[in-house]
């Protein structure tokens, strides 16, 4: 199975010195379709982009796996010199699965937070994502107690290793009151210091660093699946 995102990545960044002309012109010697575009925020370089572009139209095509190979290994081999390590690029990504994060991310980020992710609105998909670990905690500290807090005000009740209502861990071990502290600590720093920023402020956020907020919110929402 070809990763042709995957290849298209990177053979766009070791190919970004090409020129425009010279990449379609061996492209048009190849292929017998026009590129369409595939726009992907984590990529900055116009040639990378045109790169990435025709191999993900190749990989669109209705041909058979066979002859996919064969044209995307032909227009590799011609846009790089004998003996370049992008050449061998089929073979080091053959058994590489394609990989979407969100496969691994908690259904309950996925809901709120992959569209916005998706449609370019990383810091506003991170907000949704860290607004529902919030609303979560909250229903659960509403249901034992009767109280309506927010925030790190929330996190810090909710799971204080003194008197948690969320319990995440043994209290009657030293590791278990570590465990508890240290969740109650990244709970309420998540919400002081990822969520309320956004909340507040018009701020940017690339995909790298969305993506690396998405995969916490979704940790602790694990962690909140675990709780008793």
């Amino acid at each position: 199975m070809i990763n042709f995102k995957l290849i298209g990545m990177k053979l766009g960044e070791g190919l970004k010195h090409l020129q425009l002309r010279e990449i379609d012109k061996i492209a048009k010697a190849i292929f017998d379709f026009s590129a369409k575009s595939h726009p992907n925020s984590g990529i900055s370089n116009l040639q990378s982009q045109h790169i990435y572009n025709w191999v993900l139209t190749l990989g669109e095509q209705s041909y058979e796996e066979e002859r996919k190979e064969q044209l995307l290994q032909d227009f590799i081999n011609e846009l790089t010199p004998e003996g370049s390590p992008l050449r061998k690029l089929q073979r080091e990504t053959a058994k590489l699965p394609e990989f979407d994060f969100w496969d691994v991310i908690h259904k309950s980020i996925v809901v709120v937070a992959k569209q916005k992710f998706e449609d370019g609105y990383y810091a506003d998909s991170v907000e949704s994502a860290f607004k529902e670990i919030n609303t979560l905690v909250k229903e659960i500290v509403r249901d034992k107690t009767g109280e309506e807090l927010d925030g790190a005000k929330l996190m810090f009740t909710a799971f204080s290793p003194n008197n948690p209502i969320i319990l995440l861990a043994d209290l009657f071990t030293q590791t278990g009151k570590d465990i508890q502290e240290g969740y109650m600590h990244i709970f309420a720093g998540a919400m002081r210091g990822i969520r309320n920023p956004k909340a507040h402020e018009n701020i940017t956020i690339d995909i790298k660093r969305a993506t690396h907020f998405i995969f916490l919110a979704s940790l602790l929402i694990c962690k909140l699946d675990e709780a008793t």
